[in-house]
Parts: C-alpha cells; sequence; structure tokens
C-alpha cells in the first residue's frame, strides 16, 4: 500500500509538472505565429487561431485537475491523447513544415509512456502516426513516392521512439518499485533500531566530531538529569563532566586513523540526586561521529558484589556448618566449668569470656546461614500504619531495658507490598542498632519511626531515625557491606542481610543524613497498587 501511495504521488507531481508545460507550451503556439508576424504562412489562420486559444482553455483546465488530483489514472491516460490532438490540428492549420508538430507529438507519446507505464501506452504512438497520416492526407490532394517515403520515415520514427521508451519506462518502474521496497524496508528498520536504543537499559549518546548531540535514548535522557531539547545542543551544555572526558580524548586521537580512542571513562554524576554513571567512548562512521554508551554505576558494582558474594557463600556456609559442631563443645565444655563448686574469680570471668565469645561466634554462624539459605519472599499487602503498630507493641515486650521509641502518625491509606516476616526482620535489626547507638552516645535507648510519601518521587517510605553520633560519608558507603562493623561485639552482617531482604521484596533500604545528628535509615517501598 505504501509503495502504490508513493508511485500515485510521484505521477501527480510529474503530470503537475507536464501540465505547466503544456500551458507555456500552448500560450508560445498561440502568439508566435502573431509575434513574428507569420500569419501568410498558415495554412488555415482561423482555424489555427481558433484551435490554440481553445487548446490554451484546455491547458488551464487540465492543470487545475492535476492539482485537484481526482482520478489519476483517467487524467494520465486521457491528457497526452488531448495534446496529441490539438497538436495535429494546429499542424494541419498551421505552417507548411510540420516537423515541429511532429516531434511534439512524439514527445507527448513519449511523456504519455510515463505516465502510464504501461504497453497500453504503445496507443499514443499509433495515435501520433494516425495523425500525421490524416494531416497529409487532408493538406494535400496527393502523396507522392518522395512524401511516401519521408511519411513512412516520420512514422517509423515515432514508432521506435515510442517502443524504446516503453521499455525504458517499464525498466523505470521496476527500479522504482525495488528503491521504494528499499527504502521502505530501511525505513522500518531505522523505526526498530529506534525502538530498540530507545527501550535499552544501557544508555546511548551519539555526538559529532564537534561533540553536538546526534541522539539520545530514554535511558540516557533519564540518567543525564531530564536535558530539555538534547539533540543538536553541545554535550558540554547537558553534562560537563562527561564532556570534559570526551574533549580530552578528542586531542588524543589515534594517529594512525585519526579516530577517538575507543575506551572506558571514569564514573561521574550529572545531577547531585542523579545515578552515577559510566560512560564508554566508541568510535563510529570513521571517526565522524562518537558512540557514548552510560552504564549505572552502582548496577554495575552491585552485579561485581552480588558474583563475589555468590562464590563466597557457598564457602563460608560450609565453613559455618564446621565450625558449629566444635563450638557446641566449646559451649558445653565451658557450661560444665561453670558448675564446679571450687574456683576462683579469674576462673569465673575466664568461663564468662568463654560464654560471652561463643554466644558472639554463634551469632556470626546463624547469620551466615540465614544468608546462604534464604527464601524468596512471600510479598503481600501490608497497611503500614496498622503494622508499624503492632511491631512496635511486639518489640517493646520483648524487651529486656527501658527503651522509649516514638512513633508519628501514619496516614492509614499508605499500603505497600512485602514479606511480612522478613519486613520484621530488617525492622529488628534497624531497631536494635539504633537504640544500642543511641545509648552509647546519650545513655537512653530513645528511637523514633516515621512513615509516609516523598512528594517528588512519590514513593512510600519507612524511616528509623535513632540519637547516636551519626555515620560519617565514608563510613556510609561501607556499613551495607558483609562483615563491616564499626562496634566490638557486631558481627558486620545485620545491615547487610536487611538490605538483601529488602531488595528482594524490590524496595531500597538507604542511610540518609539528619540535620541534628544521629543516623536514619529509610526504607523505600513499592507502593501498593
Amino acid at each position: 500500500m505504501l509503495n502504490n501511495n508513493k508511485k500515485i504521488e510521484f505521477g501527480w507531481q510529474f503530470l503537475r509538472y507536464y501540465s505547466v508545460v503544456r500551458l507555456a507550451l500552448s500560450l508560445l503556439l498561440l502568439l508566435l505565429p502573431f509575434i513574428f508576424k507569420a500569419q501568410q504562412e498558415l495554412h488555415d489562420v482561423d482555424t489555427y487561431t481558433s484551435v490554440a486559444i481553445s487548446y490554451l482553455i484546455v491547458a488551464n483546465l487540465l492543470l487545475f485537475l492535476a492539482f485537484v488530483e481526482h482520478q489519476f489514472k483517467i487524467q494520465a491516460l486521457s491528457q497526452p491523447l488531448i495534446d496529441i490532438l490539438f497538436i495535429a490540428l494546429l499542424a494541419y492549420s498551421g505552417n507548411q513544415n510540420t516537423a515541429v508538430y511532429i516531434v511534439m507529438m512524439a514527445l507527448v507519446s513519449i511523456v504519455g509512456l510515463f505516465l502510464t507505464r504501461h504497453r497500453g501506452g504503445l496507443l499514443y504512438g499509433i495515435f501520433a502516426c494516425g495523425a500525421i497520416v490524416l494531416i497529409r492526407h487532408f493538406r494535400e490532394d496527393s502523396i507522392s513516392i518522395a512524401d511516401f517515403s519521408d511519411l513512412s520515415l516520420q512514422i517509423a520514427g515515432i514508432l521506435a521512439v515510442t517502443v524504446l521508451a516503453n521499455i525504458l519506462a517499464r525498466r523505470m518502474t521496476d527500479y522504482e518499485v525495488e528503491t521504494l521496497e528499499k527504502s521502505e524496508s530501511i525505513y522500518k528498520m531505522h523505526q526498530l533500531n529506534s525502538q530498540i536504543i530507545d527501550k535499552m537499559n544501557r544508555g546511548v549518546v551519539v555526538v559529532n566530531q564537534e561533540g553536538i548531540v546526534q541522539h539520545i535514548n530514554q535511558t540516557a535522557w533519564y540518567g543525564l538529569g531530564l536535558p530539555e531539547n538534547p539533540v543538536g545542543k553541545p554535550l558540554k551544555q547537558i553534562a560537563d563532566d562527561l564532556w570534559y572526558q570526551f574533549d580530552k580524548l578528542a586531542h588524543e586521537k589515534d594517529k594512525v586513523t585519526g579516530n577517538i580512542k575507543s575506551e572506558e571513562g571514569l564514573a561521574f554524576k550529572a545531577t547531585t540526586t542523579g545515578p552515577q554513571l559510566l560512560p564508554r567512548f566508541i568510535s563510529l562512521v570513521e571517526g565522524e561521529k562518537v558512540l557514548i554508551t552510560l552504564d549505572n554505576y552502582a548496577e554495575v558494582l552491585k552485579r561485581a558484589h552480588q558474583l563475589k558474594l555468590a562464590s563466597l557463600g557457598q564457602l563460608t556456609a560450609n565453613i559455618a556448618h564446621e565450625v558449629k559442631n566444635p563450638l557446641s563443645a566449646v559451649s558445653q565444655a565451658s557450661a560444665l566449668l561453670a558448675e564446679k563448686e571450687y574456683k576462683t574469680e579469674e576462673d569465673i570471668e575466664l568461663v564468662r569470656i568463654i560464654q560471652r565469645q561463643s554466644k558472639r561466634i554463634n551469632e556470626i554462624i546463624e547469620n551466615v546461614q540465614r544468608v546462604s539459605k534464604s527464601k524468596a519472599p512471600n510479598r503481600e499487602a501490608i497497611v503500614l500504619s496498622r503494622f508499624i503498630t503492632h511491631f512496635v507493641k511486639e518489640y517493646n515486650q520483648g524487651l529486656k531495658i527501658d527503651a522509649t521509641i516514638t512513633l508519628d502518625d501514619i496516614n492509614e491509606d499508605l499500603m505497600v507490598v512485602f514479606d511480612q516476616g522478613q519486613l520484621k526482620q530488617v525492622l529488628s535489626n534497624l531497631f536494635d542498632n539504633g537504640l544500642k547507638y543511641s545509648h552509647i552516645n546519650t545513655k537512653e535507648y530513645r528511637l523514633h519511626v516515621t512513615a509516609g510519601q516523598d512528594p517528588i518521587s512519590g514513593d512510600l517510605f519507612l524511616d528509623v531515625i535513632d540519637e547516636g553520633t551519626g555515620i560519617s560519608l565514608e563510613q556510609k558507603d561501607k556499613i551495607f557491606e558483609p562483615f563491616y562493623t564499626t562496634s566490638h561485639d557486631g558481627t558486620g552482617l545485620g545491615l547487610y542481610i536487611s538490605k538483601e531482604l529488602c531488595e528482594a521484596n524490590q524496595a531500597h533500604l538507604d542511610c540518609i543524613p539528619v540535620a541534628f545528628g544521629g543516623a536514619c535509615f529509610r526504607i523505600s517501598f513499592d507502593s501498593y497498587q
């Protein structure tokens, strides 16, 4: 359908150009005898004038119809026949030498063939030949042998030209169809490639040698901070850090090829709140363009970290299993020593050290086994206010200390999707840490809990805020790593397990700064729809 529409569109354009030429030709044929005062050379002045004026009027009408674009096939078939008819009448009533009119009829026949692109177009040539014979028949009483030879050559010439034009027109049609099919295929492939690139999780930016953005996909657009109309703008206006790296590579081109070297850049942030991006520069089209791919650096690190943990998980699980058996024997031996009647104060302290450290080792083993045997979450809708209220009540009942946990009023409409058991485990870890560090700093066990909806992103969140000394920027990047701890009696697995459980439930656990001191751990949830 697209090819057919394109062919008809080209046909209308050709027909309009032809109609303009016809109008100019009809005006010229009307005025020339009078401009050069050659009326006496005309065979019939009155007939010539009448036919020329009629041809001019018809030319205007046909030009109008060509722009109206109505019934292309009928116009393409009829207009050359009308031209041949009028030119034949002008040849009959015009100058004695009809060679110019014969050439015009031949040209009209060729034009008709290019319009119709069909064998039926040969009828134009036959019609022109018939017109030539009739002109000679009515203008001359008899035809001599020389005139007959001349007439035969004219007819043969017109027929030969129309046959060749027909062959050429049909070949042009085949080439045109092939070209249109290829162009349509290329257009569809271009659309498909554009859709694939736009939907990629990897950011893609294409710039020329001057650093002007030629193309940018959605992922790169989001990662670079949603710049307004980035295509056509310098890269420097969109991402200054990325432009600095590109400019540096542009000044260090390959000496052999003269192209920018394909290499990985340095991670950067386009905006303060945006993701950290890792660029890679790849030279394209003989160095005329440069492809810049942008990967989420946090995701890259996360995948590397997960691979490392996957290889470490099995090893640590086996070690934990092997350590647990002798650890049980040590615990039992320390219990037996504690039951002896005759022991010094030094013996009692040593037994306490053994029991305390055995308990700590056992906690580490249990945490390692919990990580290696983590199950898929059973996610369900949770009314956040109701769940938090019940959890805080249960948690307080299990405490052996006097703690103050304040809970803000939470909108009852807030619902999240999470595994209830795993959410309790995450909150228990956060509450334990918060109360411990609050007591270290203030000598009181205090904690503040709040929840709500972020006005910018629309994400639901739950904050656990303590009154400790806070977390430094250096510690912020490490606290979620396994076995990292700032406490002498900590295992370094609590926050790591909590973060893994949140991500398994499509949530995020982050540490955000607090203006008045302390630490705030925020769980960002998927909202329940």
